[in-house]
């Protein structure tokens, strides 16, 4: 069985992920060397010119109404309703409560845990460790929700995203970057970036279901999924989803530029029939092709079981060819050293790391500064006015390409770049306001926008 895994492998790995002359996943690793064709601030001439294209159109729509603005459906990966799923499951926690896993109930988020040990704010009269939500979407436009959904990335890196998984389409881009940014005003995904992993489902945090950790050999950040953990019964799909944005968009976090992929570890290990859950596969299939495009760099399916090839034929076709193309297939700890070095690796895959997951609670007072209003006042004051800075920017370096100028083009070029940089650290300084702490910063891997895996790296 071994044998029709590497076949596969070969298979995928001969297809032009990008579609646009990007090298082969298998190539990258071979030559230790990240391809960034395509990527903020290494784009060829005709490219740029094709990202300024695409801001035209996004400049074209910008003071629009958001609902107003034609784009790809946005499709529901599992039809269900989502205030029954809630209630249902409130009913369930309430009248047949059951352990899930280390002490944590079915449907008890992290809050309610904290609540249970005791953990407190001594910012607020409640001991609340979060405040009440405060949305920063100040109108209906497209302009308000773009930037949310930009958040701490660069401008550039955010859209280069979305045209890149349309092959430099802009049409078919800016379609499927306004149903993206819908998708998100419709999921509340500002309001679960801002109370961070607290009302996660505590079942899934204690698991450690999924979780980042090390970097490969590209310098991707490793996710480690272990399907044996997880059990569809142990959680209600609203919380599961609520769980996959969670982790989508703290691993944004854990991203830079060249570096905007991430590893995924499927490790297969112990798993079962009782481990499927095809309402997730088909969320997370979903999400990473139409919310988050471009977000994974190799998803490794490793020691899977005799039977899964018989599940890959069912999933394969639900999978967009430049998303099928980056699943590689390892049977043993040789295979997984192919793309992570022995340092990197988990010492129960057979490497040096002997981490093991533990997750790491709130702390009471760790989200002060989410309570001081006038200080996130001031940083969004400071964040809008850069952002106007970078769209008049825009304006003139989209006119400048219209007008054939190539040397205005150039000097407009220079002066967006200084520009996102800018609009980047001012909206880093206002996520601490807006954003909660979580496991990543709890355990001092990000801190002030900077990665650091050897703070819970363990070695002999």
């Amino acid at each position: 069985m071994s044998g029709l895994f590497k076949a596969i492998s070969r298979q995928r790995s001969q297809v032009n992920i990008a579609g646009s002359g990007r090298e082969a996943i298998t190539t990258q690793y071979t030559k230790g060397r990240l391809d960034t064709s395509g990527v903020y601030r290494n784009l060829s001439a005709i490219e740029e010119k094709v990202l300024a294209d695409m801001w035209s159109r996004i400049l074209g729509d910008y003071d629009q109404p958001l609902d107003s603005i034609a784009c790809d459906p946005i499709v529901r990966p599992v039809e269900y309703d989502d205030a029954a799923s809630r209630s249902q499951a409130k009913e369930a926690q309430e009248t047949s409560p059951f352990e899930v896993f280390g002490g944590c109930m079915f449907n008890e988020t992290v809050a309610d845990k904290c609540q249970e040990l005791g953990i407190k704010s001594e910012s607020s009269a409640g001991g609340k460790l979060v405040p009440p939500f405060v949305s920063q979407i100040s109108d209906k436009t497209l302009k308000s929700a773009l930037w949310l959904a930009v958040r701490e990335d660069h401008p550039d890196v955010f859209v280069l995203r979305f045209l890149r998984a349309r092959k430099w389409d802009v049409d078919k881009a800016y379609k499927m970057i306004v149903a993206a940014v819908k998708w998100r005003v419709q999921e509340n995904v500002e309001e679960i970036i801002w109370f961070g992993d607290l009302y996660n489902d505590a079942s899934l945090m204690w698991k450690g279901v999924s979780y980042a950790h090390g970097k490969d050999r590209l310098g991707q950040p490793i996710v480690w999924s272990g399907s044996c953990l997880h059990h569809q019964k142990d959680q209600s799909y609203p919380q599961l989803k609520r769980y996959l944005i969670w982790m989508m968009e703290t691993l944004r976090q854990l991203l830079y530029t060249p570096v905007e992929r991430v590893c995924l570890i499927m490790d297969l290990t112990d798993h079962s029939n009782a481990n499927m859950d095809w309402p997730f596969v088909k969320t997370f299939i979903k999400f990473l092709e139409a919310y988050y495009p471009e977000c994974l760099g190799v998803c490794i399916v490793y020691n899977g079981p005799w039977w899964f090839s018989g599940v890959w034929k069912l999933i394969s076709p639900l999978l967009d060819p430049v998303v099928a193309a980056k699943v590689q297939f390892a049977q043993k700890r040789k295979d997984l050293l192919e793309f992570i070095d022995e340092k990197e690796l988990l010492e129960i895959c057979g490497g040096k790391d002997k981490y093991t997951y533990e997750y790491v609670k709130p702390e009471g007072n760790e989200n002060q500064p989410m309570f001081d209003q006038e200080g996130r006042a001031k940083a969004a004051q400071k964040l809008e006015a850069l952002q106007e800075q970078f769209v008049a920017a825009t304006q003139e370096w989209v006119q400048a390409k219209v007008d054939g100028e190539d040397g205005r083009f150039t000097e407009a070029s220079a002066r967006r770049l200084e520009l996102s940089d800018q609009v980047k650290q001012a909206a880093e300084t206002k996520d601490k306001y807006t954003r909660a702490r979580h496991f990543y910063t709890r355990t001092g891997v990000l801190h002030n926008s900077s990665v650091d895996w050897s703070k819970i790296q363990i070695y002999d």
